[in-house]
């Protein structure tokens, strides 16, 4: 690279161009990599027939080459950092990452108001083991599910409506058809509420009289996330 800068050239556009050819080349194959071992010695030899093919313009070759390969090792740290930031975010929504309950927030209402019992059927909220689950639509109603520990399979919670009959209502979620009692089944605002305590306490051991525990929680609990 030094060189190309001090050195008097009469071919400045074919040392530009060379330099930025070895910059992509390197960046590229060192983010990369090949995806067959006998391409990694192509590379090799097509790198030493350009920088003596070139003559003074392989110096540019090579130092282009050289900077790009440096480019490609810090643009693969700073997508394996970003991975490893994800995949440790305190607050996922639907499997997606949120570093704050602000945009966890933002994200699970948005899912829970779109929620139609098709296609989107389901939302499900983790903060570390704590989990919130929601399975149906809009329309006709949704069912609610929360959980302090999700790992312990006994000690899910499902929410219910007081002085509410016991019917039986057809709750669509997704790929499942669930007849579930009505005091079980929710409008959005009910729904909502229930989220927003969650994400306002989501390690809490007591969720309140309107959450029930036991069998009934857990057999009601059709999500599958």
């Amino acid at each position: 690279m030094w060189v190309m800068v001090l050195m008097p050239t009469e071919q400045v556009l074919l040392e530009v161009g060379a330099m930025l050819a070895g910059l992509g080349v390197g960046a590229w194959f060192t983010r990369f990599g090949v995806p067959r071992r006998w391409m990694g010695s192509a590379v090799l030899f097509l790198f030493i027939a350009l920088w003596i093919g070139l003559g003074t313009a392989g110096y540019a070759w090579f130092g282009g080459f050289f900077a790009g390969t440096l480019a490609g090792l810090a643009w693969g740290r700073l997508v394996a950092n970003r991975t490893i930031r994800e995949d440790h975010a305190p607050w996922t929504v639907d499997a997606e990452g949120f570093a704050t309950v602000a945009e966890a927030r933002s994200a699970a209402i948005a899912a829970l108001r779109s929620l139609d019992g098709q296609k989107s059927g389901r939302l499900s909220v983790d903060h570390g083991s704590a989990r919130f689950e929601v399975a149906g639509g809009v329309d006709p109603g949704m069912v609610c599910h929360r959980n302090a520990d999700s790992t312990d399979a006994n000690s899910w919670a499902v929410l219910q409506s007081a002085g509410v009959a016991e019917d039986s209502v057809e709750v669509p979620m997704g790929d499942v058809q669930g007849f579930m009692p009505a005091r079980l089944v929710h409008d959005l605002a009910s729904v909502e509420t229930a989220l927003t305590d969650f994400l306002a306490n989501p390690r809490a051991s007591s969720f309140g009289p309107e959450w029930v525990v036991g069998i009934e929680a857990e057999s009601t609990r059709l999500t599958t996330h």
